[in-house]
């Protein structure tokens, strides 16, 4: 009895199906890697035409009451979506410094506002909060990063700073190289500079 060797073209080697294999991962990271740079720069334009809003809310502000508004707490709109800083995550307390703005400040308002200017952003692109500062003499920032007096508003993390919530150091960079960041530095927040004093 004679046995034929006879090869079989049917299916596929396991050297061919792992190279299928390989291809195909390759192609899937690099899809994920454009994906997610997609993703991340707009989320960082996002940010620079949010600056752009903060900035004329901030001009308008100070046109109809003669001042800034006041240094807030992070989260909190200093009056330009309401005439009044408030927290639209309904966190109360004493979220305002009052050091910068005349002593009657709130008469002034009731009597000129004419906002809203703004709706106030509820979250950073990547779900941490705005934080409007207001700052007279230069600061030093996370880091050691100073920043020169003006108003800021800061893309910080969320309340504690939850995981993932703060600017990654890759869309920081980017921010940095585009204007958006004065602070110039990577430690998770993004000082925007809306008005130099």
């Amino acid at each position: 009895m004679k046995y034929s060797h006879t090869k079989n073209n049917s299916g596929f080697t396991l050297v061919e199906l792992l190279v299928v294999i390989a291809v195909s991962v390759f192609l899937a990271s690099m899809a994920y890697t454009s994906i997610f740079e997609s993703r991340e720069n707009t989320k960082v334009m996002d940010t620079g035409l949010n600056q752009k809003e903060l900035t004329r809310a901030t001009e308008a502000y100070f046109r109809d009451m003669g001042f800034y508004p006041p240094d807030v707490n992070r989260g909190w709109d200093p009056g330009f979506e309401q005439s009044l800083p408030w927290n639209p995550d309904g966190q109360t307390g004493s979220g305002v410094d009052e050091s910068t703005v005349p002593s009657d400040w709130e008469d002034v308002v009731a009597e000129k506002w004419a906002g809203p200017y703004l709706v106030w952003p509820k979250s950073t692109p990547w779900g941490g909060r705005y934080d409007y500062n207001y700052w007279p003499t230069a600061e030093t920032r996370n880091g050691g990063c100073v920043v020169s007096k003006g108003i800021y508003a800061g893309a910080q993390g969320y309340y504690g700073d939850v995981s993932g919530t703060t600017v990654p150091s890759s869309a920081e960079t980017k921010m940095v190289a585009k204007g958006f960041d004065a602070d110039g530095c990577l430690n998770g927040e993004s000082q925007l500079l809306l008005w130099r004093l």
